[in-house]
């Protein structure tokens, strides 16, 4: 059965999302050596209501390569455990999914089309 992510902040589980996201850009920035990690910005972290898996959802600073920072998540995930679980804000430790945010790259593309479609009715 697939796993239910909670997008509406309802109960433990937002508080708890809301919780890790601000642990996990703390432990990215502040105590991981890599300098890829710190091209990123975490968006928003969906948690299961057992809160046994997190999707953690990211964007990369423009100029950046995207596939260079998902490499350098996946290299970093063993340690980023470590250091959330060093925190002690959970009993059972999720299993992380960091995943690209692709909202905002749609919000983006839906928006220049809107000015396009609009400079086209001024036009006509």
């Amino acid at each position: 059965m697939k796993p239910s992510f909670q997008r509406q902040p309802r109960g433990r589980p937002h508080r708890v999302a809301e919780l890790l996201r601000e642990l996990l850009a703390e432990i990215l920035l502040e105590r991981c050596a890599d300098p890829r990690l710190k091209e990123l910005t975490l968006t928003e972290v969906e948690v299961t209501p057992d809160l046994k898996q997190a999707r953690v959802y990211y964007v990369v600073r423009q100029g950046v390569d995207e596939d260079q920072v998902g490499a350098a998540l996946d290299k970093a995930l063993g340690f980023i455990k470590q250091e959330v679980a060093r925190e002690h804000i959970l009993r059972i430790m999720p299993e992380f999914s960091f995943r690209p945010d692709e909202g905002l790259e749609r919000a983006e593309r839906l928006e220049r089309l809107l000015l396009e479609a609009g400079q086209r009715h001024d036009d006509s």
